[in-house]
């Protein structure tokens, strides 16, 4: 009994010697791959919703993003965003994974969440970045999302719109659909001044405000 006493307490053999390596020299750990808000033409193509989803998608008058329209006087070779709009409400690119034929844990919360905001909002606005093409990171990313959701809402607040699409103005009638901006070069963007930013998406607040309902603006904005 003593004997397997002790043979209990001895110590465990090294990692050496159960051929496990010691050296970590060349021991690297692989860098997170750019991730994206944006998916290919191809892969939404592809996408297949559960039926769950498309039940849902029909009784709350949701569809899918390739229902959105480019918006008219784009300057992509300068500006290297695209500004899309739907006069429907549209479910994010960023929630397809969870809205597709296998589905996800997290597509009942999906599902809640668009319940909210089909009662609470009647725009819906997207700002999704990518880092496909110029290799940010997310702090880049983020900061031109930021960037650009900024002149988008005092694009709307200029054409007499609060972020939700209401009118500021009370008695106006409201904005109702989507509008998606997919920032295709992060770094491009902040390379602008704000200003001049701001001007060309409320040039296209403007173009697009009639196919969400509102009143065209007056002035040269078209």
């Amino acid at each position: 009994m003593f004997r397997r006493t002790l043979q209990r307490l001895q110590p465990p053999p090294k990692l050496a010697d159960v051929g496990f390596t010691t050296n970590f020299d060349n021991f690297r750990i692989a860098p997170r791959a750019a991730t994206s808000t944006v998916i290919t033409q191809k892969a939404l193509q592809e996408f297949s919703p559960s039926e769950k989803v498309i039940k849902f998608a029909a009784e709350h008058n949701i569809t899918f993003p390739s229902a959105l329209r480019l918006v008219p006087g784009q300057k992509f070779a300068e500006f290297p965003m695209r500004f899309t709009c739907s006069n429907r409400h549209v479910f994010s690119y960023f929630h397809l994974k969870y809205l597709a034929q296998f589905e996800h844990p997290l597509t009942e919360k999906t599902l809640h969440f668009y319940t909210q905001q089909k009662q609470s909002r009647p725009l819906w606005c997207y700002v999704q970045g990518s880092s496909v093409s110029d290799g940010c990171n997310a702090v880049v990313r983020n900061a031109s999302e930021r960037a650009v959701r900024a002149a988008l809402f005092r694009g709307l607040n200029a054409a007499g719109y609060d972020s939700s699409g209401r009118s500021l103005h009370g008695a106006g009638r409201s904005l109702r659909g989507t509008i998606r901006i997919g920032v295709s070069q992060p770094k491009a963007i902040l390379k602008f001044e704000f200003d001049q930013l701001l001007g060309y998406v409320t040039r296209l607040v403007a173009n697009a405000v009639p196919r969400l309902g509102g009143l065209p603006p007056p002035g040269p904005f078209q």
